[in-house]
């Protein structure tokens, strides 16, 4: 059974949190050292990341409503350390996809951990700041002792003969990308179907839309558990304003369904969240009022 003093210590969890009532066993873990890594930032613009957006809410947000307003976007891995198994959920953008991001391995040594002690990989999804960390720049594995648990869906897509063909411009790179390092993976890769435990105590939890086999992952840590959800949201405005187009979404139709259903679920169970993309440390909650659903971050 989870060492609960322990958990609380480092993940700072109220003991008044809510458990989530649902017939999975608890992760038995002896400790949990640090929880969320730096990756660095994406360097994107408003524009960019919210086509559609009002421009009068732009302004109010960020004091401007030009598209080209830059906007720094957190890239935080969450790391589990489980028994005798340090897990990552993602793997970074590493060297190959933006100068301001691939940090996380840095912040790993920072914190005493190889990046060879890492046993295990989770892919949320393929996009180049998850997926592309898995390589370094002489395009060696990063993690060389790692296994990787990633979608059957999510890897069928990206890897599929017609997917570079089809991508509209923006997302042929990414799709490349994911072509060049998926291969690399396949023989210690693990793949899994919707509601499956790619490791015990860890739902996988299907939330397409930003890319079609998206996966969120619930850990069923006992008294305190914590739903990772990837890229389903990337900023508080995407909690506030879920019906908006998100620059990188893949399906903005699902992805906008998905962000629904997900805050409907957050908010009723109460539910502590790792975010990817929100501000540092990418922790916190989601509540629903009478202005609509808001995210409350952790500090």
């Amino acid at each position: 059974m989870l060492d609960r003093r322990t958990v609380l210590q480092f993940l700072g969890i109220s003991a008044a949190t809510a458990a989530i009532n649902r017939p999975r066993p608890a992760l038995s873990a002896s400790a949990m050292k640090e929880k969320m890594y730096s990756d660095g930032h994406l360097a994107l613009t408003t524009g960019f990341v919210f086509p559609d957006a009002p421009p009068d809410v732009l302004t109010a947000e960020f004091k401007t409503a030009d598209p080209a307003a830059p906007l720094h976007l957190p890239c935080t891995v969450p790391l589990l350390r489980h028994d005798d198994r340090l897990i990552l959920f993602d793997a970074g953008a590493g060297p190959a996809f933006m100068d301001s991001a691939g940090r996380l391995v840095a912040s790993l040594k920072s914190a005493g951990v190889e990046a060879d002690q890492i046993t295990d990989i989770v892919f949320t999804h393929c996009h180049p700041d998850h997926l592309w960390g898995v390589t370094d720049e002489f395009n060696e594995l990063t993690f060389p002792n790692a296994r990787y648990h990633l979608a059957r869906k999510e890897f069928d897509f990206w890897t599929g003969k017609d997917t570079l063909q089809s991508a509209p411009e923006h997302l042929k790179t990414f799709v490349a990308g994911a072509q060049t390092r998926l291969p690399r993976l396949a023989e210690r890769a693990k793949f899994f179907e919707n509601g499956a435990e790619p490791l015990p105590g860890i739902e996988a939890i299907e939330s397409p839309g930003h890319t079609p086999g998206h996966c969120s992952y619930m850990l069923h840590i006992a008294g305190a558990p914590i739903l990772l959800t990837g890229d389903v949201f990337s900023h508080p405005l995407t909690v506030r304003h879920p019906d908006w187009r998100w620059g990188t979404d893949q399906n903005s139709t699902v992805a906008t369904q998905t962000r629904r259903r997900m805050i409907d679920r957050i908010a009723t169970d109460r539910t502590r969240v790792a975010v990817y993309h929100m501000p540092p440390p990418g922790l916190g909650r989601i509540e629903k009022g009478s202005a609509g659903p808001t995210w409350l971050q952790e500090t």
